[in-house]
């Protein structure tokens, strides 16, 4: 681990951009050996052996398949697009890196050269490839833990072992560094141990995971289960899928909410029931990781921070030099006035970096919650918080390849500046202010004179603001009398009045826009630093989203995950995977789709390729016309489909424009029953309510609810808007490009309790 590179002097931290090459860390121990710089190039020799054993057991999927016996393959440390397995494992294999991407953030890198001879010109470029391969390297290092962590499921005795020992390699280093190094060069023992403390956790974590696997694994290989079949296996594991709980969940008819309790109310409205939902593993160890990283970023600048106070208390003490030197001009109210300016400083301090390690730990929190509230909404198709300009495909990889990094970077970041900025406030307010007020003078200093001179004016523009609003809500709106209250509608009263203080007025919110321009910088400042470290956040105008790297980041990565792990997808996907497999009598192959496995024959995937599922000995040349006809068949009965599975021919312009109306048609109806449903019980008419609003109960799940299309049979449209129902409102969400028909049904074998929920439903 790299934790030697935080013993270093806090005065010879150079960023990216010195001019002279960054020192290796060294932790000023008396052995050598326990140099970081030294553990990782003795490392490096095992980390790449173990990868080159891995890739032998890895087999190739499309490159020569023929060729060695599909060996060797391309190893991955994490699958973090679709993966729910081992979250919190993955995150302490990420959490071990933390202290390395400290080292990273303070520009301490492991490999130095020294590139004083290298031009000025050319030295930056450089120095970019120079921090390319320390990460290069520090990715090298810690690349075992994670592979191990992924062929565990598929290798066990070779996965755990290794891990295990690989794991105790970087622990004990870290040992020995508490052990034998008393005080590093700047830090202290406490110091480096409270920034390590994370680290431990994460290693000891590992370990304990990485011996209990083990033991299961030699278990089963001593003890082997009964025979059970392959097919009715993998059923048993879908159907403890949280993608199966999503779908049962949508299909089920809503609960009645029983409790009333105001806390119960609060609760539901900062967490919103959604069964099925789980955290995916990336947004569990990015957030994990930038936790731990913002500490260690934290904590390391409160240290160096803090010893600089040590030098004003010392020099202006009244046994201090400079104390002395005044006392003898009788000067000495200069050196009081100076100590109090450092005293508030110092106390402002500390209140400003508690505020912004509060800050910064909610507001790790508060992204998890985003996160999954955005996520309930792409899964239901409403995208009201991403921009309306659409960036191309390559670019939205991009930007998900780019989240991770960007939400550890702004976190740390976002923690340095809110605790500069809060900390500058809070001494001008605690100095210029406060103090200024306890001080017994004539003279005031200029805030206090501001204040005095313009505290009125505040007060009369705000005054004038709210007669504005009571003119409004008086005289200008038309208000219609109801039983108890009395509603008010967007329509203009006493026009001639209104035109008369439209004149008069603008001339007078000239003056007070003048104002108002200068408080809206102020808020843009304000705002745009207090959320510097939220991703999920946009720090500029609507319209100009994706010129936020951060936030286009978080939308890059929140598309590409919903597009794999939509519940509804998914589970479609496996039925129609499931139906193949029955038809073609091939029950010996697992067909669960997500869960990839490469043959060990063909090289091809068990469970995405047609040739494997019919390797049963019937003829492909045979099913062609079938599928053919299974095709035509599904266009048929769902003419949207046609339309988005071929180009617009003439003959088919009338067909999409005929959707296009039903479409709209379907829209205004579902406008027309949210007004209806806003009007009180008493004033609403049964006898006016059309044929079809009496017989669809209003947000309730019915038999042509889009939901059940995948269940039944029918290919969803996989446009940018999926279908789903939102049961956290209670209310039906249509499918938008889809016309309001009955789908078509195909004898899938479906679980009678999903039937039995979509009946239930039906019923209701």
């Amino acid at each position: 681990m790299a934790t030697g590179s935080l013993y270093t002097d806090a005065a010879s931290y150079e960023m990216l951009n010195a001019t002279e090459p960054v020192p290796t860390p060294h932790p000023g121990c008396a052995s050598e050996s326990i140099r970081i710089d030294y553990w990782v190039w003795v490392t490096s020799p095992i980390s790449v052996a173990i990868i080159l054993l891995v890739s032998l057991l890895e087999e190739r999927v499309s490159l020569w398949p023929n060729c060695c016996f599909q060996r060797p393959g391309i190893p991955y440390p994490v699958n973090l697009v679709d993966s729910y397995d081992s979250r919190w494992s993955f995150a302490s294999g990420f959490s071990v890196m933390s202290t390395s991407v400290l080292q990273l953030f303070m520009g301490k890198w492991i490999f130095s050269p020294n590139l004083s001879h290298i031009h000025n010109m050319l030295r930056g470029t450089v120095r970019i490839f120079v921090g390319l391969a320390n990460v290069l390297l520090i990715s090298l290092v810690f690349f075992p833990i994670l592979l191990c962590l992924r062929i565990r499921p598929m290798h066990p005795i070779i996965g755990n072992v290794i891990g295990v020992m690989y794991t105790s390699i970087w622990l004990s280093y870290n040992l020995m560094i508490i052990v034998f190094c008393e005080k590093g060069e700047g830090l202290t023992k406490n110091t480096t141990i409270a920034l390590t403390v994370p680290v431990y956790i994460s290693y000891s974590f590992l370990n304990i995971d990485f011996t209990i696997e083990l033991l299961k694994a030699i278990r089963r290989k001593l003890c082997k289960p009964k025979n059970v079949t392959a097919q009715a296996e993998e059923e048993d594991y879908f159907k403890k899928t949280h993608y199966y709980e999503r779908v049962k969940f949508l299909l089920s008819p809503p609960e009645k909410e029983e409790s009333k309790r105001l806390l119960d109310r609060v609760i539901r409205k900062i967490w919103i029931h959604a069964p099925g939902f789980r955290y995916s593993t990336r947004s569990i160890c990015t957030s994990v990781l930038a936790t731990i990283t913002t500490y260690q970023v934290g904590l390391l600048y409160i240290t160096l921070v803090n010893a600089l106070w040590a030098f004003p208390d010392q020099l202006l003490s009244e046994d201090g030099l400079l104390y002395k030197a005044f006392s003898l001009v009788n000067a000495t109210s200069y050196v009081t006035e100076a100590r109090m300016f450092f005293n508030i400083a110092e106390d402002t301090f500390w209140i400003a970096c508690y505020f912004a390690i509060a800050l910064a730990v909610l507001y790790n929190i508060h992204v998890q919650i985003c996160y999954r509230e955005h996520t309930l909404l792409l899964w239901r198709g409403v995208r009201d918080f991403c921009p309306k300009e659409k960036f191309s495909l390559p670019a939205l990889v991009v930007a998900n390849l780019r989240f991770s990094g960007y939400t550890v970077a702004f976190s740390a970041w976002g923690f340095l500046i809110n605790q500069v900025v809060s900390w500058l406030l809070m001494f001008f307010v605690g100095y210029f202010v406060i103090y200024q007020l306890k001080v017994v003078g004539d003279e005031l200093t200029w805030p206090l004179s501001f204040l005095e001179g313009y505290w009125l004016t505040f007060v009369v523009g705000f005054l004038f603001y709210y007669v504005q609003v009571a003119l409004a809500h008086i005289i200008f709106l038309q208000k219609e009398k109801e039983k108890k209250r009395e509603k008010v509608h967007l329509s203009l009263d006493n026009r001639r009045l209104f035109h008369l203080t439209v004149y008069i007025t603008l001339f007078l919110n000239v003056i007070v826009g003048l104002v108002s321009c200068l408080m809206r910088i102020i808020k843009a400042v304000f705002f745009g630093v207090l959320f510097i470290g939220r991703i999920d956040k946009c720090t500029l105008m609507r319209g100009w989203e994706l010129w936020d790297p951060g936030f286009k980041a978080y939308l890059g990565f929140l598309q590409l995950e919903v597009a794999h792990t939509h519940p509804v997808l998914i589970t479609f996907c496996h039925f129609l995977w499931k139906s193949v497999g029955k038809d073609t009598r091939e029950k010996k192959l697992p067909l669960v789709f997500w869960k990839r496995k490469p043959g060990k024959k063909t090289g091809v995937w068990d469970n995405n390729e047609l040739s494997q599922v019919t390797s049963s000995g019937r003829p492909r040349k045979k099913l062609w016309p079938r599928n053919k006809w299974f095709v035509a068949l599904t266009l048929m009965r769902n003419r949207a489909l046609t339309v988005d599975r071929m180009r617009i021919a003439p003959e088919l312009q009338l067909v999409k424009e005929q959707l296009e109306r039903e479409r709209l048609e379907a829209q205004l109806r579902e406008n027309e029953k949210t007004e209806t449903r806003e009007l009180p019980m008493d004033e609403h008419d049964p006898e006016s309510a059309t044929a079809e609003e009496r017989s669809t109960p209003t947000g309730k799940i019915g038999t042509s609810s889009p939901i059940v299309a995948p269940l039944t049979g029918s290919i969803p449209n996989q446009s940018s808007t999926e279908a789903e129902v939102s049961r956290d409102s209670d209310t039906a969400t249509p499918e938008p490009g889809r016309p309001a028909t009955q789908l078509s049904m195909v004898a899938w074998d479906v679980p009678q309790d999903l039937l039995k929920s979509s009946q239930d439903s039906a019923v209701v």
